[in-house]
Formats: structure tokens, sequence, C-alpha cells
């Protein structure tokens, strides 16, 4: 009976030690294959050639995902996938200079856009520079900005303990 209450007690500090080496689980768990570059290049390189050997007729489908040790359901994911990838990468309509061009196409209008912008605003403040310049220019008096009457006393005074603030 000692030995009951001394287990709980002890899988209790063990606990404890568990939550304070991991307090908010912010690791990540990643597989092996994708930490790995030359892994994940190895599955994708014999996925690709279980694929093409099951569509030459080499393999059937049970075979393949025996070897590969996959369902069946992921194989033709996988196939579907494959195919979509090559159709799409074999287009010669949709290609990656295409793309490119079509990118930098965008990218050079934002540019004549924002040069535009620039010449814009440029022609504004040199008008208004002008314009602040006759302002100046025709007003030679003096603006007396001063209210008319006693002068205020020193901010020190004002803020003395027991006196008004104005």
């Amino acid at each position: 009976m000692n030995s009951s209450p001394v287990e709980p007690a002890a899988s209790a500090q063990a606990e404890d030690r568990k939550r304070a080496a991991h307090p908010t689980r912010s690791k990540v768990y990643l597989p092996q294959w994708l930490l790995n570059p030359g892994e994940a290049q190895a599955i994708a390189h014999g996925r690709c050639l279980m694929i093409l050997a099951v569509l030459s007729g080499q393999k059937t489908v049970k075979e393949a995902i025996e070897e590969q040790k996959i369902c069946r359901t992921l194989y033709y994911q996988l196939e579907s996938k494959a195919l979509r990838g090559m159709v799409r990468a074999l287009n010669p309509t949709t290609s990656e200079w295409t793309s490119d061009r079509r990118e930098l196409r965008r990218a050079q209008a934002r540019i004549r856009v924002l040069t535009a912008q620039v010449k814009q605003l440029t022609q504004r403040k040199r008008s208004q520079e002008r314009l602040l310049r006759l302002v100046l220019k025709s007003s030679r008096v003096q603006l007396n900005t001063a209210r008319p009457g006693r002068r205020p006393k020193a901010l020190s005074q004002w803020m003395t303990h027991g006196a008004d603030s104005p």
C-alpha cells in the first residue's frame, strides 16, 4: 500500500517535468523526409518511376502499391497529380516564359503609373512653392501674433502649488 501513494506523486512530478520542458508545444512536427531534401528527392523519384511503370504496363497497380507500401487511393491521387503536372509543363501556351513576361509587363505598367504620379505631385509642389513665395513677397507687413493686453506671467509661476492654472 505504501507504493501506491508514491507512484501518483512520482507520475505527477514526471508530468510537471514534461510541462516545464514543453510549455506551449511551439515546435512543429515535420516528417523526416521533409527535413532532409535528399530523401524527399528520392521519394519523388521512386513515385515517378512507380507511376511510369504502371502506365507503361510493366507493373500492375496492385504490384506497385505493394512495393511502395501505399494505399490504392493515394496511388491514383499521385497518378492524376503527375499527369496534370506533365500536361501543364508540356503545354506550349502556358510556360514559365509567358508567366514571367506577364509579370514583367505588369511591373512596367505599375512603374509608368507611379512615374506619372511623381511627375504630377512634383508639379503641384512647385506651383504651391511659387504661390507661397508670392504671398510672402506681397505681404511685407510683419504679422503680430501676440494678444493685446498684459504680458502673460512666466509658466513656472502658474505651475506653483496652489496657483490657478491659466
